[in-house]
């Protein structure tokens, strides 16, 4: 019903041109007809032409009103246009997101990002129920949970663009431990996000929560981040090597070896070897000696 009714609106113009242009030629012709029909009506060509000039000075106004009209919804359709672009330029988008930590599945953090393309002002938060009542630290356990952090309960006065805000939230043996385990995964929430432009326009965004949504994801390994695990390797090299840097110069004793320092090794190392076999020599000629009887 809506385009039928913007059709009819953008045909309009046009019948309403037609028949500006179509009423002075079914004028004229009604004129020489009916001077031809009726011999007393009598017009000159000076009488002829007047009402010619005439009806084409009503029909330039009536065309001339037409236009300025339209160009005034253009002009109009423009500005809007112009506001808009200049209102999306400066939209901000705050969202809100979870996911688990690095460090282990079984801990998730909170991400709190502004995605659009201006700043974020009075940013505030609120939960409801899944039925759309108010959700409280009384009747809804995640509330408690999300409290924690004071932004979400206090709200943030700006965010800017690109700016993130993560936090841990939860870990599950906490939540295990305060709801029970059959109802871990039964969790759910709504959480509201209101936030204003620079010029104070209001916007929303909301994030539905159910944890049912998480039941049986798992990973394989110990970190879920692989760069986490490259970092606790790097520490690890780095408490076996730390050791070495506790005097107090922090400098290492390293001993250098030159060419000339290795040809003395290797002839020192020579020498013992001869004294070796040279012991060795001894103590076989000692026991090959005959021994001497009486």
């Amino acid at each position: 019903m809506n385009s039928d009714s913007k059709n009819e609106r953008t045909l309009l113009p046009f019948v309403v041109l037609i028949g500006v242009v179509v009423a002075p030629l079914i004028f004229i012709a009604g004129l020489i007809f009916g001077t031809e029909l009726n011999t007393a009506i009598v017009l000159t060509s000076d009488s002829l032409s007047s009402w010619v000039g005439a009806i084409a000075t009503v029909s330039i106004a009536v065309l001339t009103f037409i236009l300025a009209k339209e160009t005034w919804h253009l002009r109009i359709s423009q500005i809007a246009q112009l506001n808009e672009i200049r209102k999306e330029s400066m939209r901000p988008n705050v969202v809100v997101s979870l996911q688990p930590s690095m460090v282990s599945i079984t801990f998730w953090d909170v991400i709190i990002q502004n995605l659009g393309k201006g700043i974020a002002q009075n940013v505030k938060f609120s939960f409801k129920n899944t039925d759309g009542s108010n959700a409280t630290e009384e009747n809804n356990h995640l509330v408690k949970v999300f409290n924690k952090l004071s932004l979400f309960e206090n709200g943030c006065s700006s965010l800017g663009l690109g700016q993130t805000i993560k936090s841990f939230l939860l870990g599950f043996g906490d939540l295990e431990r305060d709801v029970g385990e059959d109802n871990v995964f039964n969790q759910k929430i709504r959480l509201e996000i209101y936030f204003e432009d620079a010029e104070g326009a209001p916007y929303k965004n909301s994030l539905d929560i159910d944890f049912a949504d998480i039941k049986g994801i798992s990973t394989l390994g110990g970190a879920t981040d692989p760069i986490y695990s490259v970092f606790k390797e790097i520490e690890k090299l780095r408490k076996i090597f730390e050791p070495v840097f506790k005097s107090g110069n922090k400098r290492l004793k390293v001993d250098t070896y030159n060419t000339d320092d290795r040809v003395i090794e290797r002839e020192q190392q020579i020498e013992r070897e001869k004294e070796y076999l040279a012991q060795i020599e001894k103590r076989n000629s000692t026991v090959n000696k005959p021994i001497k009887q009486d």
